[in-house]
């Protein structure tokens, strides 16, 4: 659940150099001046320049048409093809994919925090990880995140299951990547954290940008980030091409779901739980979280299995939203 502390990071950035959110990004990184739109026809790419420039704004929204390759076909080819790298690229290397839809006209959840986290460190002139320690996680008191699992220790680390289709739970964590940074952070994913930790980071959006009763962030950057940011756009159904990574999915089938600047907003009550304006979203090992400004709720609850989004896991956090509802 990086992307949401990297957008606060970045947030709290603008603020204080009074960036412009709707300035196209190539303003500040060369590399968004070339970019290209992919199109799979008949198992073919075609590339296209983009009609309008990716502006902040889009990033932080997903609406920049940046994708991820286990929710979009395009991606998913290019990747078949090895035309593209994988999110486990230590280089970040799987930053130079391209967009596969025009800017703001689409809604794709995908790597586009990634530059984010590239903006910060060309505006702050510090590495991601250094920027988010000193400026985000000690402030908010997160002693127990980082994006350097060296300084939290390793062997604190739980395993990582994959569900099977019958049911049992297979251990995977020797299959999966070094969890040691080496001088890239991933704006969009690889913070290491606790439930404790991020709830403390809830608490701030509760509080009205506040921490220990003195401000942290403007009530006006709280405003922006947990309201409509994608007009008539909305999160739409997520289809999977990795089910073994992620399962498809839509959020509360029937209610309208919006996008500020960081979360989910679901635009209506949902029943026996959050509601309506409540904001959220989730991390690609099954950790999930919410915070409520009317009941003034903020919870998480963090599972470490493989496929996200699989239907037990996502059954285990309704439940435990329904209960701690039930409980006022």
């Amino acid at each position: 659940m990086t992307k949401a502390l990297t957008s606060t990071g970045f947030l709290w950035l603008a603020d204080k150099e009074k960036l412009d959110l709707q300035m196209p990004v190539e303003n500040l990184l060369e590399e968004f001046k070339d970019l290209q739109v992919a199109k799979l026809i008949d198992g073919k790419v075609s590339y296209s320049e983009p009609k309008t420039k990716v502006t902040f704004h889009h990033l932080l929204t997903h609406t920049s048409g940046f994708g991820y390759d286990f929710h979009h076909e395009t991606l998913s080819h290019l990747l078949l093809k090895g035309e593209i790298v994988d999110l486990l690229d230590k280089e970040g290397k799987f930053l130079e994919s391209p967009l596969i839809a025009e800017p703001g006209e689409e809604w794709h959840y995908g790597m586009g925090i990634g530059w984010i986290g590239k903006a910060i460190e060309k505006l702050s002139g510090s590495l991601l990880n250094d920027f988010m320690t000193e400026n985000i996680f000690k402030p908010l008191e997160l002693s127990d995140t980082s994006f350097d699992i060296s300084v939290l220790g390793e062997d604190r680390l739980p395993n990582i299951y994959a569900k099977g289709e019958d049911g049992s739970l297979t251990d995977i964590s020797g299959f999966m990547a070094s969890p040691q940074i080496e001088e890239f952070a991933y704006g969009g994913g690889g913070i290491f954290s606790c439930p404790l930790d991020y709830v403390k980071f809830l608490r701030l959006f509760l509080n009205q940008g506040q921490v220990n009763g003195e401000e942290f962030l403007p009530k006006k950057v709280i405003d922006e980030m947990t309201i409509n940011q994608i007009d008539n756009l909305s999160v739409p159904f997520q289809p999977t091409f990795n089910p073994g990574i992620i399962s498809a999915n839509e959020w509360f089938p029937g209610i309208e779901k919006k996008w500020g600047y960081g979360f989910m907003i679901n635009t209506e009550d949902v029943p026996n739980a959050r509601t309506k304006g409540s904001c959220a979203w989730s991390g690609i090992m099954n950790t999930f979280f919410w915070f409520d400004a009317k009941k003034d709720i903020g919870a998480t609850i963090m599972m470490q299995i493989a496929p996200c989004y699989h239907e037990k896991p996502k059954k285990v956090l309704q439940k435990f939203e329904e209960a701690i509802y039930r409980a006022l």
